[in-house]
């Protein structure tokens, strides 16, 4: 990797130590960045880590404070690294390029500039105008992927999107009738677990909810407090009351995006139930994904894990919504008589394509993963 800015091998190692620690909280932090920080000082020679912070839930304190706060006076003179340039706006806390300032660091370092308008080289400005030696760029590739969530809400006014599909050997995700199948072996099952974990929301289609039944919660021991919003898109309203859903929508939220044209009677029972209508038409009866994208970024999603069914999958990546594509290729064969993966579009699409790149591989279980990024 080239060096970035008079950046160190020490650098990046500290950088790379950063960004773990702010994906600690990623997928609670919503609306703001799930950032990392760390604070070393120079004691007889030897670097001392002094300081550690991370986006606290909920999005505040930020992780600059957390870790000048682990770090009092040791702070003076010592070396910040961050995921994301400092803040230089107030907002709940006074600006975090100002508390680096009065802590009196010698310098900071950070991933990549923050998009944010009220951010973007201001922070870095604050900082150097007060004498701070500023280095960015250390590890940029790997923090945009970090803060895709971020980014894509603050540059394109809605959540980074990520689609999940699990397909059979042959394309399949499912049949057309008969008993419902599971594609994907247990292994691969907890890793979708892990990612609900780390996404603002969960969403499926309505045809997904009638077949399955599913909760969209996060099962893993321990982690059940991070299951996201769960969205369900759902032109006519009929998310059935006695779904797993709508029966723990108290507990955790679900949102169904319906058309406006959707029977009132319908909104209101599931209204009453609990669950929050979006009414987000596409003028023919449907729903319009990227206006309820929008309308969720203006809530504060910044992570929205898409996980079905075919319809649906289709449409983010024919309308070009699909920013992260994960399949999970299990080795059964679903025969003619199952559903495609994409309606109306062939995996290709995906695999082939020069809109998308492989960035990971590996086996989960009895299943082989590929994850694919937006170039």
């Amino acid at each position: 990797m080239a060096r970035a800015n008079g950046s160190t091998e020490f650098d990046r190692r500290m950088m790379g130590a950063a960004l773990r620690l702010g994906r600690r909280n990623l997928g609670s932090t919503r609306p703001n960045p799930a950032v990392g920080a760390i604070i070393v000082r120079y004691e007889d020679g030897r670097p001392v880590v002094v300081g550690r912070g991370w986006t606290a839930e909920g999005g505040r304190p930020h992780a600059e404070t957390e870790a000048l706060s682990e770090a009092g006076a040791a702070a003076r003179g010592a070396t910040a690294y961050v995921t994301l340039e400092p803040c230089a706006h107030h907002g709940g806390t006074p600006p975090c390029s100002e508390a680096l300032v009065e802590a009196g660091v010698a310098r900071v370092v950070y991933a990549i500039e923050d998009p944010d308008p009220r951010v973007a080289g201001k922070g870095r400005a604050i900082l150097e105008a007060a004498g701070i030696a500023v280095t960015a760029g250390v590890l940029r590739d790997d923090a945009v992927r970090d803060h895709a969530g971020h980014i894509a809400r603050v540059t394109k006014g809605r959540p980074h999107v990520i689609l999940k599909l699990a397909i059979s050997a042959d394309g399949m995700i499912g049949r057309r009738e008969g008993e419902r199948m599971t594609i994907t072996s247990p292994p691969a099952l907890t890793a979708v677990q892990a990612m609900r974990a780390e996404v603002d929301a969960v969403a499926i289609g309505i045809g997904t909810v009638l077949v399955d039944d599913p909760r969209l919660t996060v099962r893993l021991a321990g982690l059940a407090k991070r299951s996201p919003v769960r969205v369900v898109l759902d032109a006519t309203a009929r998310l059935p009351l006695h779904s797993k859903l709508v029966a723990t929508a108290r507990e955790v939220p679900v949102v169904a995006v319906t058309a406006p044209e959707a029977p009132a009677e319908r909104t209101d029972a599931l209204g009453e139930a609990g669950v929050r209508i979006m009414a987000v038409g596409d003028g023919s009866g449907g729903v319009n994904i990227e206006e309820a994208l929008k309308r969720l970024a203006e809530e504060g999603t910044t992570r929205i894990l898409f996980e079905g069914g075919s319809r649906v999958a289709s449409s983010l990546v024919g309308g070009d919504l699909a920013d992260e594509v994960i399949l999970f290729r299990a080795p059964v064969v679903v025969g003619p008589d199952g559903v495609r993966a994409l309606d109306g579009h062939a995996l290709s699409a995906i695999e082939r394509s020069p809109r998308y790149r492989q960035i990971d591989a590996a086996i989960v279980g009895d299943d082989q993963m590929r994850r694919y990024l937006r170039t």
